[in-house]
């Protein structure tokens, strides 16, 4: 479990004193009993009967932390020209307070933070929002059939599921609409729309802003004209921040209807995002590949995609 120092990345050693110590060594005996790597904390004063060390990351694990007071006094003690003294103590703010506990107060924060993170992130994977996309929703010349659909098919599953409103044709934009989504609490975020070739297209590229590691599987591949097709063809997206998970959806309805009954399938099976993007993807390929079959070429297939 993972907890993040929020900027409060110091704790301090009193009762402490150096005669003719390596600091180098010192920070890393203090970095191997919190389970960090030797270049991840560093003294950064020293004073008499004081030794404060800071962490160089953000993020610490929990059981690394709390608790390790005892485990820090005696690495510290094993290094040459390290004197500790009778009281020694181990301060700090915030997360890092906890380091001073004893090690069965610890256990019972560590169990209880687990059980609190683990109620916690059951609640906000159920909280979905959902987003239109275009100037032709905007301008109320497309109806938004999506939204209601799929706020309608979450609501019968067990989401607690609104509606963040119509995204418009502007990356970033969109990347600061799902950024606020996020900090609202919600963990599962769809949106609609803009996931096509042309250059207005660009809820795929917003979501990989926010994940680069986002999976993003081709539903049709084309070669741009550079007209109206600025790109290599259509993609859904499916990315992750933290607990929650963005998907990018294409506009069609039916599209919609197959993805979403796709999606959902995949969250009850626990796939992974790769999994997930893939299942979702393929029911969406074998409606083109079938669309295809019955006498139009892969091109003019796409002419009448609105997404």
């Amino acid at each position: 479990m993972e907890w993040d120092l929020l900027e409060k990345t110091t704790f301090w050693v009193e009762d402490i004193d150096l005669l003719g110590a390596d600091l180098k060594e010192v920070a890393a005996a203090a970095a191997q009993a919190l389970g960090l790597d030797t270049h991840e904390v560093m003294v950064v004063d020293v004073r008499q009967g004081l030794v404060a060390f800071d962490i160089l990351r953000r993020q610490v694990q929990a059981e690394s932390v709390a608790g390790k007071k005892a485990e820090i006094l005696k690495r510290l003690q094993e290094v040459p020209g390290v004197i500790i003294g009778p009281k020694a103590e181990v301060h700090s703010e915030g997360v890092l307070g906890l380091i001073a506990l004893e090690p069965a107060e610890a256990q019972k924060i560590l169990v209880t933070s687990a059980r609190m993170t683990s109620e916690i992130t059951q609640a906000v994977t159920r909280r979905a929002l959902v987003f239109a996309s275009g100037s032709e929703v905007l301008a109320g010349k497309i109806r938004d059939t999506n939204s209601p659909y799929i706020i309608e098919v979450l609501t019968k599953a067990g989401f607690k599921a609104d509606f963040g409103g119509i995204l418009e044709d502007d990356l970033v934009a969109v990347v600061n609409r799902l950024e606020g989504s996020l900090e609202r609490g919600y963990g599962l975020i769809i949106t609609t729309g803009g996931v096509g070739a042309e250059d207005k297209d660009c809820n795929i590229e917003a979501i990989l802003r926010l994940d680069p590691k986002a999976h993003t599987p081709w539903i049709l591949k084309f070669t741009p004209d550079c007209n109206r097709h600025h790109k290599e063809g259509v993609r859904i997206a499916v990315g992750r921040v933290g607990v929650a998970r963005l998907i990018a959806l294409p506009g069609p309805h039916e599209e919609v209807r197959l993805a979403c009954q796709a999606l959902l399938e995949g969250l009850v099976q626990s796939l992974d995002d790769a999994s997930l993007a893939e299942k979702i993807a393929g029911v969406l390929r074998k409606r083109w590949h079938e669309s295809m079959g019955k006498g139009g070429s892969e091109h003019h297939g796409f002419q009448g995609y609105s997404g």
